[in-house]
């Protein structure tokens, strides 16, 4: 019983000891350590939640390598040669630079009428073939942009070249043979008659203008510097034109009172002659006018 007796008297003396303002300082001091572990442990708690998982830190490398250009895109850089490592540009650019087959081993200027827009054109032929077609200022052949036509030559922009295509030199007679030459050429039809003509043979003609124009010397005819219509030179025997009463040196000037200058006057010309039973020629013989009626039948 002794030593609880001397418990209690501790306690007595402990009440009294210890002050009431001790004991709620203790118990603050308990509270705010407390509280500082709790405030630490949650602050670790969300650290580890932000902190990035292995799985997003693999995917950044594979986006950088899928937005990587393919190694395609880099073939500019020999190709090109950039950066001076390769001779192949220069084999490229002499390539590159080697020109068009010439226009002039392609076609052969047969005839031409010197003017600006409308009132110029020219008759071209295609080698080998001998197609002909009437071209003008505009018009695009082979890839040779005709740009002028002038007297017995064509202006031609080849890849931003301008060349010239000049017409063959004539080896045959003068252009107006004098009347003493030797020519076979029928008198012209009487002028107060017509002369009748197989249509069938006018239309095989006109289907084929390269022939037609083959049996014949067929050029621009001007009058001081003007065109004045076309002179027909070198007839063939048995030609359409011996068959028409055209004779060497004659000028066509005018059909069915249309005036022949330009290269839509002899398209209207091809027309009539295909489509007409009759025409009217007016030609220009011996430097006096002449008028030519034909029939088809």
């Amino acid at each position: 019983m002794g030593w609880l007796h001397y418990f209690h008297f501790s306690l007595s003396d402990l009440r009294g000891l210890v002050s009431r303002r001790t004991v709620i300082l203790a118990v603050m001091a308990l509270f705010i350590y407390q509280g500082v572990g709790i405030f630490y442990k949650t602050l670790a708690l969300q650290l580890i939640r932000m902190r990035p998982t292995p799985a997003v830190e693999i995917k950044a490398p594979a986006a950088a390598v899928a937005a990587r250009e393919p190694a395609d895109a880099y073939r500019v850089i020999p190709e090109r040669n950039l950066f001076g490592t390769t001779t192949k540009t220069v084999v490229d650019k002499q390539i590159a630079a080697a020109p068009q087959q010439d226009i002039a081993l392609l076609f052969d200027v047969k005839g031409t009428v010197a003017g600006e827009g409308k009132y110029g054109f020219a008759v071209i032929e295609e080698k080998g073939t001998r197609k002909q077609r009437l071209v003008k200022a505009g018009d695009v052949v082979a890839g040779a942009k005709i740009i002028r036509i002038k007297r017995n030559a064509v202006d031609v922009l080849v890849e931003g070249e301008t060349r010239t295509l000049k017409m063959a030199e004539m080896k045959e007679a003068p252009i107006l043979p004098p009347p003493t030459a030797a020519m076979a050429a029928p008198g012209p039809p009487p002028i107060s008659g017509a002369l009748v003509l197989n249509r069938s043979e006018l239309q095989g003609a006109m289907e084929d203008m390269g022939n037609m124009l083959s049996q014949a010397q067929v050029r621009p005819y001007f009058n001081m510097g003007v065109p004045d219509g076309f002179i027909v030179t070198n007839i063939r025997s048995g030609s359409l034109y011996q068959k028409m009463g055209i004779a060497n040196g004659d000028i066509i000037q005018e059909v069915n009172n249309r005036k022949i200058r330009t290269a839509d006057d002899v398209s209207g010309l091809l027309s009539t002659l295909k489509s007409s039973n009759d025409i009217s020629l007016v030609v220009k013989r011996g430097g006096n006018p002449r008028t030519m009626n034909y029939q088809f039948r």
